[in-house]
């Protein structure tokens, strides 16, 4: 299951202002809290963030094959 496995750095501080936002609500009872602590909670817990799932994924490399193939041009600066 995925839920307890693959902790990294920004999953465990979701789940940290998670629960301080919840204390929060129930000390104040401020539903607004309720809310910001309900969507860190869901971050958390499911392991996505605010792009979605791999919604900030960056494209591959080109090979470099591709890269030697193209042309370079320099340019002499006196």
């Amino acid at each position: 299951m995925n839920l307890f496995s693959n902790w990294h750095f920004m999953r465990i501080m979701r789940a940290a202002v998670a629960v301080w936002a919840i204390f929060e609500f129930a000390r104040t009872n401020d539903v607004l809290m309720l809310a910001f602590g309900g969507f860190f909670a869901a971050q958390a817990i499911f392991d996505f963030g605010c792009c979605g799932l791999s919604g900030c994924a960056t494209s591959p490399q080109p090979r470099k094959q591709e890269m030697a193939a193209q042309d370079i041009e320099y340019e002499e600066v006196k």
